[in-house]
């Protein structure tokens, strides 16, 4: 009933949002001067970045949804993880646990893979820096002016092309007033915040800002077995920008460094064999009393967020730094050229358990990585024409010391010591792409503008696979060694046409032509032959959008509309093969996919005290195409985190308390059903779920600010990850995700 029901509010959203369009639509061309202005209740007019220069959100010609730097701290937003809840048909989760790369998702375009050598078809630009490799994906939400999350294919003006889409980061910019603020928290789960920021004017032409963040927290689960820790992290960022302006140019330097450590979260091994001997435990049943492992094993609580996991031994470490510089050269008025140099540096150590109990599946993940990034552009307005033309760098190298430890226990045991084995990788891996690209805006006159791009690109990626192996039977260096390199190049591009309505409302219609490159899935292999046939090959994506950003109700009222329609070839698919007992990940292509789908982002302000948010996605048809391989077929199924429908949405509220402002929030994020991988097996499959979150701040006077918030409020119960290890262990390895929690935060504004 009570899934239902979910359904059924909905089907209901997308109707309610849906319905002003239609009426809107009747007037849409009516002469300006009808539409009334904005009032002093209206909305301030939304700026974006999403074609690489500030212009209205109507102007644009991509579906993009704008998170303000209020929306992060009334959602207690720690990370780019944790951006799902706020935008439509986005799935984020910490894939093998917080620290390790994140699979993200827009549309049913992701990449789920465990491993450090992957590169996601969705890109997080930090200050105009790309991201690189899924290693870098994870980054810190402090002191920023907003995030934008463009979705669907970027391949013609971001650096690098992504067939899912780009997040846009924007670090709040030095300003010549000194300012600054401090916030400090604490919360259940022995949580503790720290983040500030200070603005100093250096001269008149020159300002600075330093900022800072520091998380200290532990998970919510419940390691049950005796002297195991529940896991938990110590995060510290830091933050320099120095900007100059003179005359004609403009310099912004950027310094950051983060130093992560601490215990990965314990997984719970739920067992699915009936200990009284009646065969397998139902899905929901899995990990209860009634059921364990194929040793024995059950987690002994009966809490959700109960494990028993031997995880005193694993730990995390990360620490990571990086510089930018952007030049930008005002040549006259009329033309912008604009020179963009980063670097990253990033050293991880993350291991990793995936059986409870026991020693029968561990792990770790060793990263060195560095990037460097080289964008030239220049961009030219003529008569009614925007054009801006480029070159793009990139150099990622990717060093991995990881290892791979099976059935450790049988080594005591005679009979089975023979299976057991600890595989030890390094790989290394170098991926090289270069890019040119020409974009143009051209107004066909006051209605309708059309715009045109295209990009060339051209990259390699360098392999090389080693690994040793130990047995009970002796150490085997170079069990095997492998060397390759994948080339592709390739060209995509764009074809818009934007339709003004009035001077808050337009509409727009776009063909995308995404476009991935192959690479190598430099795994957790288990034999030489998987080894050999680890590389993949190029994607790409045909997508058709149509799209609206309106505004009515005096202004008072905005609705962002977009209709998709996705023709994928040679997808990317990241694949559970079982090969015995060991599970392998294969990184492969499968056949043509199609996806479709519609999403809705509304807002209501009926005056000053009041503002109501509503978004909602839906992707009737998301399914993977032919997959044939080792005997793992593949025909039609489910995309991994693809849930059909979800709906977010946020009430909030503003009053004044004894003559000081008093700002309230309760939001909520509904995902229907959704599979962790391509099997569609019932004990991989997360059911629908509701999270809902409350946020309470009180001004105590203009400096000083007091926050109430909470996170699950109802404690609802659901994973970050299940994995199938059941030919292995008779079990299935999930990560639960956080429960309910409560915390109060004091700022200081200055």
């Amino acid at each position: 009933m009570f899934r239902s029901n979910l359904l059924s509010v909905a089907i209901s959203a997308t109707c309610f949002t849906l319905l002003p369009f239609f009426v809107f639509a009747e007037n849409a061309l009516d002469s300006e001067s009808s539409h009334s202005q904005p009032n002093e209740s209206g909305m301030e007019v939304i700026e974006v970045y999403a074609q690489k220069r500030k212009q209205k959100i109507n102007d644009v010609t991509v579906a993009v949804s704008v998170i303000d730097r209020q929306a992060i701290e009334r959602q207690q937003l720690k990370d780019t993880t944790q951006l799902s809840a706020l935008v439509p048909n986005l799935k984020i989760t910490n894939n093998a646990g917080e620290g390790t790369p994140p699979a993200f998702n827009i549309r049913g375009v992701g990449m789920i893979d465990y491993n450090t050598s992957t590169i996601s078809p969705i890109a997080v630009y930090s200050d105009d820096i790309v991201s690189g490799s899924a290693n870098n994906l994870s980054m810190n939400l402090f002191d920023v002016e907003h995030v934008e999350v463009l979705r669907g294919p970027q391949g013609t003006l971001f650096g690098r092309n992504t067939t899912g889409g780009a997040i846009l980061l924007r670090s709040k910019q030095p300003e010549k007033e000194f300012s600054g603020y401090i916030n400090a928290g604490i919360a259940q789960y022995d949580t503790f915040s720290l983040e500030g920021a200070v603005n100093i004017p250096v001269s008149e032409s020159t300002a600075m800002r330093f900022s800072m963040s520091h998380q200290d927290y532990d998970f919510s689960t419940n390691n049950q077995m005796p002297g195991q820790p529940d896991g938990g992290l110590k995060q510290t960022n830091l933050r320099v920008i120095v900007k100059s302006e003179f005359d004609d140019l403009t310099i912004t330097s950027k310094l950051h460094a983060e130093d992560w450590s601490g215990k990965p979260k314990p997984i719970a091994s739920l067992g699915i064999r009936r200990v009284d001997g009646g065969g397998d435990c139902t899905a929901s049943q899995a990990g209860s009393s009634l059921c364990a492992d194929n040793f024995g094993n059950q987690i002994g609580g009966n809490d959700f967020w109960d494990v028993n996991a031997d995880t005193a031994d694993r730990k995390h470490d990360t620490d990571s730094w990086g510089a930018s510089v952007k030049f930008e050269w005002q040549l006259n008025d009329n033309m912008l050229l604009t020179s963009i140099t980063g670097y990253r540096s990033l050293e991880r150590f993350h291991s990793w358990d995936s059986d409870g109990p026991g020693n029968l599946i561990e792990g770790s993940m060793g990263t060195d990585n560095t990037l460097f990034s080289q964008e030239l552009s220049l961009a030219v307005d003529f008569g009614d024409n925007h054009w801006v033309s480029g070159l793009f760098y990139v150099d990622e190298d990717i060093k991995q010391n990881n290892d791979f430890d099976l059935l450790r226990d049988f080594r005591a045991v005679p009979a089975l010591a023979g299976n057991a084995a600890q595989f030890f990788y390094d790989n290394k891996l170098d991926n090289e792409s270069m890019a040119i690209y020409s974009q143009i805006d051209h107004k066909l006159n006051d209605i309708f503008t059309l715009t045109a791009g295209i990009r060339y690109t051209d990259e390699t990626t360098d392999y090389h696979a080693n690994a040793d192996l130990d047995t009970v039977n002796g150490y085997i260096p170079n069990f095997w060694d492998v060397k390759g390199s994948v080339k592709d190049d390739n060209f995509s591009g764009k074809l818009a046409l934007n339709q003004k309505l009035n001077e808050y409302s337009s509409l727009y219609y776009s063909f995308s032509r995404g476009y991935k490159s192959g690479g190598y899935n430099a795994g957790y292999s288990t034999s030489p032959v998987q080894v050999a046939e680890s590389e993949y090959q190029a994607e790409k994506l045909n997508a058709y959008e149509v799209g609206a950003y309106l505004q009515f109700w005096q202004q008072n009222a905005r609705l962002h509309l977009t209709a998709f329609y996705y023709d994928y070839q040679d997808q990317q698919v990241f694949v559970n093969q079982t090969q015995g007992v060991a599970v392998d990940h294969v990184l492969k292509n499968a056949g043509d996919s199609t996806i479709y789908g519609l999403e809705s982002e509304l807002v209501l302000v009926p005056n000053h005290n009041w503002e109501l948010r509503l978004n909602v996605g839906y992707l009737p048809e998301a399914n993977m195409g032919e997959f044939n391989q080792n005997g793992v077929v593949v025909t039609d199924n489910r995309l991994p985190f693809t849930s059909k429908w979800n709906v977010s949405g946020a009430i909030i509220h503003e009053m004044a308390v004894m003559g000081r402002d008093l700002t309230a929030e309760l939001s909520f994020d509904y995902q229907s059903d959704f599979y962790f991988d391509q099997e569609e097996n019932s004990y991989i499959e997360q059911t629908d779920f509701v999270v809902i979150n409350g946020h309470i701040n009180y001004e105590l006077n203009p400096a000083v600010m007091l926050t109430l918030w909470a996170k699950n409020l109802t404690n609802t119960e659901y994973s970050e990850l299940r994995f199938n290890s059941i030919a292995a262990l008779g079990a299935v390895t999930e990560l639960k995700a956080a429960a309910r929690q409560v915390g109060i935060e004091a700022s200081y504004k200055f």
